[in-house]
């Protein structure tokens, strides 16, 4: 627990570090209150959600609620400061749920019904704990996310960054096995745990308990149980935080093996068909980009987890709520169990779940579905989905285009990759500089290049050339010297030296990144295109139109070449 004074005003946090889970509970009451009594309520609140941040400065814990953007909000706040912060950050997207505590009920009521994510007003703090922990407990399934993808606008030079989202998740399960597994995985694992979960009682002993009783073939059974590695787990892949999820690769490996366990004994059954269901609420915004994505492809940002009981997930679709931006949605997913590729895993968790009345099936992360229909009742919008396999083609047609365009990347690299196209540039170069703390020599180029790019992308352009040196060097000194993919660097050399306006030196790379792309490239390739377009850039920089107009032909690309009223 950290303890800190801002303006005079207390603000403490019990943890110092990022939140690692997908919810921050905030409780702003400025009222003075005793070091041990703040400390012995956040305590008690620890018990429901981890992270907990007491505030009693108005100002900053509307500051710090701005600079929350991974996680959902629920705040806390005494009635008489109500109407100060409530008006300010109500509308916010993170602010899911405000609990008003105070001695007289009645004082606040009309707040209920002039903002709609107010839950309720509270005087005894076990009844508004019990309220928190109902709320969580409803959302406390993963935090639904979604990337999209049109299996018809995949390119390895242009590819958007929802595609590039959809991609990772599916890479990011073929990357599982290629991950160095050591035996002190699991030790690391748990000694990070103990630390970010240090003075929390209740997930301390679950984590004892985890470090004594684990077997690989339970995993299921400890993902279910919904705690410390149902929540960091689930959290790091809505997130993509590729170090937590490097820490937990140990176990989400062995989340796999299970899967494939529990998967053939559905194989094995007689059922042809399986129906599944999944009730939840979604923001209208989230339910419009539903809509506009019919007939498409959706993933979703992590494990999915339906039930077979239709009436189980009405519950949940269907729970009352005073939000006006929420919409009640079941989801109808039907699975072809004999069509389905056998790569894609599915799982009746029921038997080893401690919450069996929920009849749970979950889905594995590289589960894919296509949009069939959206309809919407009284109260109720009901989304068919059926499983399919167009997730593992799509990936499969993307990788065969990267080895088409290079002569050696791993899918490791890729997954690298895609995290910088989705526009997760930080995470990305963490990424690539572990992989180069433990990458052979087959991958090290690729590795320096992927960096120096990402460095190019940031604008960081010192940097990216010293990466991209680095790799075009590895890559000349191998044996045999990988020609093909040097012409990737050479042409980015050239991109950083025009833009530095070093024409000259930008044309010498840029031609010699041209000569290799013609010789191992066919007519017309994206490569080559792109090349003759840069140099004929550079002849329109030096004047040099007739050389312009030739390389802009052929490619054929026509572009103004002199700037306006230039003749």
């Amino acid at each position: 627990m950290s303890i800190q004074n801002v303006n005079n005003k207390q603000h403490v946090s019990m943890n110092d570090g990022e939140n690692k889970e997908s919810i921050t509970l905030i409780w702003f009451d400025p009222n003075t209150r005793s070091r041990k009594e703040t400390e012995q309520t956040v305590r008690q609140l620890r018990l429901i959600n981890d992270y907990v941040i007491f505030s009693s400065d108005l100002e900053e814990c509307i500051r710090r609620i701005q600079l929350i953007n991974k996680e959902i909000i629920f705040l806390i706040t005494s009635g008489a400061k109500a109407s100060q912060i409530v008006p300010r950050i109500s509308s916010f997207d993170q602010i899911n749920s405000i609990f008003i505590f105070n001695k007289e009920k009645t004082s606040y009521e009309d707040l209920l019904t002039k903002y709609s994510n107010i839950i309720g007003i509270y005087i005894n703090l076990d009844d508004l704990c019990k309220s928190i922990k109902e709320e969580i407990n409803f959302i406390n399934k993963p935090i639904q996310t979604f990337s999209f993808i049109d299996q018809h606008q995949i390119s390895i030079k242009d590819i958007s960054k929802q595609s590039a989202k959809f991609l990772w998740y599916q890479l990011f399960y073929q990357t599982l096995s290629c991950l160095s597994r050591n035996p002190q995985a699991k030790q690391q694992m748990i000694q990070e745990c103990t630390e970010y979960y240090d003075g929390n009682t209740k997930e301390m002993k679950f984590i004892h308990n985890f470090e004594k009783n684990y077997r690989s073939e339970d995993a299921i059974v400890w993902y279910s149980k919904r705690s410390f590695l149902y929540k960091l787990i689930n959290k790091a892949l809505r997130t993509q935080d590729i170090d937590l999820l490097y820490m937990f690769r140990f176990f989400i490996d062995d989340l796999s093996e299970n899967f494939q366990c529990q998967h053939e004994k559905i194989l094995s059954s007689q059922e042809k068909i399986l129906n599944v269901y999944r009730g939840l609420k979604l923001h209208k915004q989230q339910l419009d980009r539903l809509k506009e994505n019919k007939g498409k492809f959706i993933s979703t940002n992590g494990y999915f987890s339906t039930s077979r009981s239709k009436e189980f997930a009405l519950n949940f679709a269907l729970r009352t709520t005073n939000k006006t931006d929420i919409v009640s949605i079941l989801f109808h997913i039907q699975c072809d169990i004999e069509q389905t590729d056998k790569n894609i895993l599915f799982a009746d968790i029921n038997q080893l779940s401690e919450y069996q009345d929920e009849q749970e099936v979950l889905f594995n992360l590289n589960a894919c579905f296509q949009i069939e229909s959206i309809e919407e009742n009284t109260s109720l919008y009901i989304i068919k989905m059926n499983l399919s396999n167009q997730g593992q083609q799509i990936t499969k047609n993307f990788i065969e285009l990267i080895e088409k365009a290079t002569e050696e990347m791993s899918i490791s690299i890729i997954l690298g990759r895609l995290l910088c196209d989705s526009g997760k540039y930080d995470k990305s170069l963490k990424y690539f500089q572990q992989l180069l703390n433990d990458s052979n020599d087959k991958d090290r180029a690729w590795i320096e290049f992927s960096i120096g790019r990402v460095h190019h992308i940031k604008d960081e352009l010192n940097e990216a050339r010293e990466y991209y040196d680095r790799a075009y060097d590895c890559m000349m000194k191998n044996k045999p010297a990988r020609v093909k993919d040097s012409a990737h660097v050479l042409q980015q050399i050239g991109s950083i030296l025009f833009h530095e306006e070093k024409y000259d030196e930008a044309l010498n790379y840029y031609q010699r990144a041209l000569k290799i792309s013609e010789i191992f490239q066919p007519s017309g390739d994206i490569d080559t295109a792109q090349v003759l377009n840069e140099i004929g850039s550079i002849f329109s920089k030096q004047k040099k139109y007739d050389e312009a107009i030739n390389c802009y032909q052929l490619q054929g690309v026509k572009k103004p070449l002199r700037p306006p009223f230039q003749t």
